[in-house]
């Protein structure tokens, strides 16, 4: 995955734009020297080689060895009509801002695709890894959306925080970073993200920087980083921030979010120390069995909800680009047998959809619509 990826965003967005100031931009800044050795602590970092580091630390390599330029070629000339739909997805468009922002002792959100999420935990906002650029790529011709999300972000309400999982361009977005840089929003990060986000002009008094284990409570809600099984690099290759998912602990709720990951025994860890949750938003998309260290199968994201000891779980990481070679209905439609058959319940909403975690809500097989 990481090799594929490295030689797409390479190969065609470096060779045709390596003048373009915006490109550069784009690629943000990695941690200094002064800031890598501030990070000598965390048992996740490797000093010697200067990059962080999964559980178990060759594992993106033994990965590699099944990754090369073939599958790239299969990329570009494998039949790609079904990666994307062949119309515009079902949604809510406008969702009802109004109920989402009544006062609540609950826990709302609403799902804009991919892993962006937008949640209203007991009156506070929070915005997970946003993406509202055109495109999950330093270019706008890469890494196309479906669809304009149902919310621009001049139409989002005042956010209190911002999530980050990980520098990857599908989860952190330059754009709609700059958004917020002159807002009062503060930015929850895993360690080395400060870098790039200083870099697009947030001030640092407005990002909060957490290692895997680490945590930070606002007005009551404790926000906990956690481990993930991923990678990081906004060139594909240098690993010089972390990557994480996230808890946030409310007083009358608690969830999950994943960010990316593969499966691996952290998921039942966190959630024999830290579960169970009300909800977890769980990677289910852009797989393949050549990268799954990196991206869980929709059958591992079910056994991880089951894990974490969640009631509910929310597939994410799909129905908005097309990152991989599977259909872009694929995750869902596995992600609903293996729920079924591990008796795992499954939340579907559309895009857009207000979803009350108090409340009993409904849902429809809305991708079945679509093909």
């Amino acid at each position: 995955m990481r090799n594929l990826s490295t030689l797409i965003l390479m190969t065609f967005a470096f060779t045709s734009f390596l003048g373009s100031c915006s490109v550069w931009d784009q690629l943000g800044q990695d941690p200094s020297n002064e800031m890598l050795s501030s990070y000598s602590n965390s048992p996740r970092f490797n000093w010697e080689e200067k990059v962080f580091e999964n559980r178990i630390p060759d594992i993106l390599e033994k990965m590699n060895e099944r990754i090369d330029w073939r599958l790239t070629l299969e990329y570009f000339t494998s039949d790609s009509s079904r990666r994307t739909p062949d119309k515009p997805l079902p949604e809510v468009n406008p969702p009802d801002l109004r109920a989402f922002l009544e006062p609540t002792d609950s826990l709302r959100f609403i799902w804009l695709g991919h892993s962006t999420l937008l949640v209203n935990a007991q009156n506070k906002l929070i915005l997970f890894d946003p993406v509202f650029s055109n495109s999950a790529a330093p270019v706008n011709f890469l890494v196309q959306r479906f669809q304009p999300a149902t919310l621009s972000l001049e139409e989002l309400p005042p956010i209190d925080y911002i999530v980050i999982s990980h520098d990857h361009y599908d989860h952190l977005d330059m754009r709609s970073v700059q958004f917020f840089r002159d807002k009062e929003a503060t930015f929850l990060v895993p360690l080395g993200i400060k870098s790039h986000l200083e870099y697009w002009g947030v001030a640092s008094k407005n990002i909060v920087e957490l290692d895997w284990w680490a945590d930070h409570e606002f007005e009551g809600i404790r926000f906990l980083c956690t481990p993930a099984q991923h990678f990081s690099g906004r060139t594909g290759t240098n690993q010089t921030t972390l990557w994480a998912s996230w808890i946030v602990d409310s007083p009358n709720s608690k969830i999950y979010f994943s960010g990316d990951s593969g499966y691996d025994e952290h998921y039942q860890k966190i959630g024999d120390q830290l579960g169970p949750f009300d909800a977890a938003f769980i990677d289910s998309g852009q797989y393949n069995e050549r990268w799954r260290e990196v991206h869980n199968l929709p059958e591992e994201a079910v056994q991880a909800a089951i894990d974490l000891r969640a009631k509910q779980m929310i597939p994410i990481h799909w129905a908005m680009f097309e990152l991989s070679l599977h259909d872009w209905n694929e995750p869902i439609k596995r992600s609903q047998q293996a729920a079924e058959e591990l008796g795992m319940e499954l939340m579907t909403p559309k895009l857009g959809q207000v979803v009350d975690l108090s409340l009993k809500n409904q849902f429809s097989h809305w991708w079945e619509q679509v093909q």
